[in-house]
């Protein structure tokens, strides 16, 4: 299956487990592609510091146009938290850099231990997905992978600040054998959620 195309076909069958209308054209004004001391307020020095773990450059970042950004989905009423389906470009070396500096009171939907030993074991096939791409504040090889976990930390810290709830992540190894939106892809997806939902 594609690449998107998971995404998609999980994210309506989410939708369906929950009752809810999936948004993906939503935005936030907080939502932007460079981290600022009103938007991160507490984290601000944390996510600086991992935007500089990870080599990023603080003045052409901080000169950058402003970008919204959009997120996979978001699901609004009781639930009103943003929902983020993680391929295996997600589980880079850069993105388990990040997690030695998340702080151990932020509230997670997903288990952090389990994201990093899927760091740990897929890692190396992240890293030398689209290599040669750069940003212009992450300008060096695998420059795009180190923004993309730089901008994952965005979904994780900012919801709480915001008035969120927290990110609702899934990734596709635990959902590998969903082809097709049938009762088991329904039982299975269920389930996830129940275990996510009850962090």
């Amino acid at each position: 299956m594609a690449i998107g195309d998971k995404q998609k076909l999980i994210t309506e069958i989410v939708s369906e487990v929950l009752g809810e209308q999936a948004q993906d054209k939503i935005k936030f004004e907080w939502f932007i592609n460079k981290h600022t001391k009103e938007n991160f307020g507490k984290y601000f020095a944390t996510i600086d510091n991992i935007f500089k773990s990870l080599n990023g450059d603080t003045i052409k970042n901080q000169s950058k146009r402003l970008v919204p950004l959009k997120c996979d989905a978001f699901f609004g009423g009781k639930l009103n938290f943003i929902f983020e389906f993680d391929e295996f470009q997600h589980f880079s070396s850069a993105r388990l850099k990040t997690f030695e500096c998340y702080p151990s009171e932020l509230k997670l939907n997903f288990s952090l231990e389990e994201w990093e030993k899927l760091c740990a074991v897929h890692k190396d096939r992240a890293d030398k997905y689209r290599h040669s791409k750069t940003t212009p504040d992450f300008d060096f090889p695998g420059g795009r992978t180190a923004q993309r976990a730089y901008m994952d930390c965005f979904r994780d810290f900012l919801p709480e600040i915001q008035g969120l709830n927290p990110t609702l992540r899934i990734n596709e190894f635990e959902v590998i054998d969903i082809y097709s939106i049938n009762k088991y892809s329904y039982n299975k997806i269920e389930k996830i959620l129940n275990k996510k939902l009850s962090y």
